[in-house]
């Protein structure tokens, strides 16, 4: 077993071997609501216009 930055309560993991999610539409319930939406998503377009605000402290949005 390669060995693995990712640790959970002392045991290493490795995530290489995993299958991506799928973009088929997956049916669950969360919280008490129904969704059917797919796990792997396109990323929504930031607005850098919007004053984010959490606890009192400002945050402004970060270009990778």
């Amino acid at each position: 077993m390669a060995h693995s930055d990712l640790c959970y309560r002392g045991l290493h993991y490795d995530h290489s071997h995993d299958a991506p999610p799928s973009a088929d539409p997956i049916e669950h319930v969360y919280r008490g609501h129904h969704y059917a939406s797919p796990l792997r998503h396109q990323p929504s377009l930031t607005d850098e216009t919007l004053d984010l605000v959490y606890r009192g402290t400002h945050y402004h949005h970060h270009h990778a």
